[in-house]
Protein backbone atom coordinates (compact mmCIF):
# COMPACT_ATOMS: atom_id res chain seq x y z
CA UNK A 1 0.00 0.00 0.00
CA UNK A 2 1.10 3.55 -0.70
CA UNK A 3 1.33 6.47 1.69
CA UNK A 4 -1.12 9.35 1.23
CA UNK A 5 -0.53 12.96 2.22
CA UNK A 6 -3.71 15.04 2.47
CA UNK A 7 -4.41 18.66 3.32
CA UNK A 8 -7.77 19.13 5.03
CA UNK A 9 -9.56 22.45 5.51
CA UNK A 10 -11.52 22.69 8.76
CA UNK A 11 -14.00 25.54 9.16
CA UNK A 12 -15.15 26.49 12.69
CA UNK A 13 -18.81 27.28 13.40
CA UNK A 14 -18.02 30.92 14.21
CA UNK A 15 -15.14 33.37 14.67
CA UNK A 16 -15.67 33.17 18.45
CA UNK A 17 -14.37 29.57 18.62
CA UNK A 18 -11.00 29.50 20.42
CA UNK A 19 -8.49 28.89 17.63
CA UNK A 20 -5.75 27.23 19.70
CA UNK A 21 -8.19 24.94 21.51
CA UNK A 22 -9.75 23.83 18.22
CA UNK A 23 -6.33 23.20 16.68
CA UNK A 24 -5.44 20.96 19.64
CA UNK A 25 -8.74 19.04 19.36
CA UNK A 26 -8.20 18.58 15.62
CA UNK A 27 -4.70 17.22 16.18
CA UNK A 28 -5.89 14.81 18.90
CA UNK A 29 -8.77 13.58 16.73
CA UNK A 30 -6.51 12.95 13.74
CA UNK A 31 -3.98 11.03 15.82
CA UNK A 32 -6.76 8.79 17.24
CA UNK A 33 -7.55 7.73 13.66
CA UNK A 34 -4.23 5.85 13.17
CA UNK A 35 -3.10 8.82 11.09
CA UNK A 36 0.00 10.99 11.46
CA UNK A 37 -0.67 14.70 11.94
CA UNK A 38 2.19 16.49 10.15
CA UNK A 39 1.05 20.08 10.65
CA UNK A 40 -1.86 22.17 11.92
CA UNK A 41 -2.04 25.82 10.89
CA UNK A 42 -4.64 28.55 10.63
CA UNK A 43 -5.29 31.16 7.98
CA UNK A 44 -7.46 34.27 8.37
CA UNK A 45 -10.30 34.57 5.85
CA UNK A 46 -12.56 37.59 6.49
CA UNK A 47 -14.43 39.35 9.30
CA UNK A 48 -12.55 37.44 12.00
CA UNK A 49 -13.31 34.05 10.45
CA UNK A 50 -10.42 31.65 9.94
CA UNK A 51 -9.76 28.21 8.47
CA UNK A 52 -7.62 25.52 10.04
CA UNK A 53 -5.48 23.47 7.67
CA UNK A 54 -4.36 20.00 8.72
CA UNK A 55 -1.65 18.06 6.90
CA UNK A 56 -2.09 14.33 7.51
CA UNK A 57 -0.11 11.27 6.48
CA UNK A 58 -1.85 7.92 6.27
CA UNK A 59 -1.74 4.58 4.55
CA UNK A 60 -3.84 4.38 1.40
CA UNK A 61 -7.09 2.63 2.23
CA UNK A 62 -10.64 2.25 1.04
CA UNK A 63 -12.64 5.39 1.76
CA UNK A 64 -9.57 7.63 1.46
CA UNK A 65 -9.67 10.59 3.82
CA UNK A 66 -13.41 10.28 4.46
CA UNK A 67 -13.12 8.56 7.88
CA UNK A 68 -10.81 11.33 9.13
CA UNK A 69 -13.03 14.04 7.64
CA UNK A 70 -16.11 12.52 9.31
CA UNK A 71 -14.36 12.31 12.70
CA UNK A 72 -13.33 15.97 12.47
CA UNK A 73 -16.83 17.02 11.35
CA UNK A 74 -18.25 15.46 14.54
CA UNK A 75 -16.37 17.97 16.71
CA UNK A 76 -18.82 20.45 18.23
CA UNK A 77 -16.88 23.54 17.09
CA UNK A 78 -16.51 22.38 13.45
CA UNK A 79 -18.88 23.55 10.71
CA UNK A 80 -17.30 21.68 7.76
CA UNK A 81 -14.28 19.67 6.65
CA UNK A 82 -13.01 19.41 3.06
CA UNK A 83 -10.04 17.65 1.50
CA UNK A 84 -8.16 20.42 -0.32
CA UNK A 85 -5.25 18.34 -1.64
CA UNK A 86 -4.53 14.61 -1.73
CA UNK A 87 -1.32 13.08 -3.05
CA UNK A 88 0.41 9.72 -3.07
CA UNK A 89 3.98 9.65 -1.74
Amino acid sequence: MATVIAKLKVMPVSPEVDKESLKQKVKETVEKMDTICRNVSDEPLAFGLYAIYVLVEMEEREGGTEPVENALAELEEVESVDAVEVSLV
